[in-house]
């Protein structure tokens, strides 16, 4: 194998290298993720400098961004020359007559060849594995024929040593800092749960001021000023729309919708909001704007409040979870037996405080912290949809919240049935 591109010759340290550009279908022919590599395969585990690729995220995320953005763009790849012969030919060696305002350069650019070898992926083998998956599958997405086209930037590294090879692929992914789910609910312009969820704190007819949220951070300490997190708000306008019965509002979080599907959804979820913040009495001040209102939120999230369990981030959560599921059908057959606003104004009657009975074990643990993990935030769910339906909640739905509440409590009721804990009373 021969690979002959135009380069230009860059030093950092001891580290020569070569930045260059190649059309994707050369790249992809050329270079090679380090798991296909034979020799790596049987190489000791100090020697296997490449993580396993994830391949559902190549095949969910990476390689459906690449098919269905026109605007789609990514950093340099990072390719290792492993027992290849590395040349680079300098511009100024050439007899071609160079302006002498640009002779100092001439000695950078050139051109690169690489005889033999293997081009291994040192850095990004989960975008050069999406871009062979859209090669390979050009009839799916808007701009799958185009991407072969695409011109990608590469950065050329000869292999010296082992040792030195390590060292730069570790560096390289220990520096290298995803970024948070935070960054990508403010930055995305294909999630449309993204947009909708910055259009709630945006300056116009935004329902939630930014000193409301916070977009920094996931979580909120108690003596935090603000009354929830923007990741909060995320799964909250996901949880509201995912619940109505538009399918439209079910969105691929790669691809934008169409404005008018976002204006609607925006507006659906926008009622919900504001039902919970009328509705929800704990909640009524956070839309007041007023002067003390970091010092409220700060009374109400204190474990000794009445309401401290709605200040929660995690419980937030489980807490819309549980009003949604309330005012969904018990059957195919029947209509939902509470409207969104008659569950919310309903929540008042149950009692919120993290040190109540009701809540150990369910979301709070035995430390007494929150357990903000995904089944935590299930079993409450799942509690407050029966504490507002009671006898209304159909036989199937009731059993399959009395099995979690009670193994919450480390008890199966399907073997320990005389053991069984009872639900607490319906508001």
């Amino acid at each position: 194998m021969s690979v002959v591109i135009p380069a230009i010759e860059g030093k950092m340290g001891n580290t020569n290298y070569f930045q260059c550009m190649m059309k994707v279908d050369e790249l992809v022919r050329s270079v090679r993720a380090a798991k296909e590599i034979d020799e790596w395969a049987n190489m000791s585990i100090g020697d296997k400098m490449q993580r396993e690729p994830n391949l559902g995220r190549i095949k969910k995320q990476i390689a459906p961004y690449f098919k269905s953005h026109k605007d789609r763009f990514f950093g340099s790849i990072i390719v290792l020359v492993y027992k290849g012969k590395v040349s680079f030919e300098k511009l100024s060696e050439f007899n071609a007559k160079v302006p002498n305002a640009y002779q100092s350069q001439g000695d950078k650019m050139g051109f690169l060849t690489i005889d033999g070898g293997t081009l291994i992926a040192l850095d990004g083998q989960h975008r050069l594995l999406a871009l062979k998956d859209v090669c390979e599958n050009p009839t799916e997405g808007d701009y799958s024929v185009e991407v072969p086209n695409d011109e990608v930037s590469v950065i050329f590294l000869n292999h010296e040593s082992a040792q030195k090879t390590r060292s730069i692929f570790n560096t390289v992914n220990k520096y290298a800092k995803p970024t948070s789910a935070g960054d990508n609910i403010i930055t995305s312009e294909e999630d449309g749960y993204a947009i909708i969820s910055r259009r709630l704190i945006e300056v116009g007819d935004g329902l939630l001021a930014e000193s409301v949220v916070n977009w920094k951070n996931n979580t909120l300490t108690d003596k935090s000023t603000h009354f929830t997190t923007i990741k909060i708000v995320y799964e909250n306008v996901k949880l509201m729309l995912k619940g109505s019965k538009e399918e439209e509002y079910d969105f691929d979080p790669t691809k934008r919708p169409d404005a008018d599907v976002l204006d609607n959804a925006y507006d659906y979820v926008k009622k919900i909001w504001e039902l919970m913040m009328n509705e929800v009495k704990p909640y009524n001040f956070v839309l007041e704007g007023r002067s003390d209102f970091g010092k409220k939120v700060q009374e109400a999230r204190s474990p000794d409040s009445n309401h401290s369990l709605l200040f929660k981030p995690a419980a937030q959560e489980a807490f819309v979870k549980g009003v949604l599921a309330a005012c969904q059908p018990q059957s195919d057959e029947d209509e939902p037996e509470l409207t969104v606003q008659e569950a919310f104004k309903k929540s008042n009657k149950i009692k919120w405080s993290m040190s109540d009975d009701i809540w150990q074990n369910v979301i709070i643990k035995q430390s007494g912290a929150i357990d903000g993990g995904a089944e935590g935030k299930n079993r409450m769910a799942l509690l407050v949809s029966w504490m507002l339906l009671g006898k209304k909640m159909s036989d199937e739905k009731k059993l399959k919240v009395r099995k979690a509440f009670n193994d919450a409590h480390g008890i199966d009721i399907e073997s320990n049935p005389d053991k069984e804990k009872p639900l607490p009373e319906a508001v």
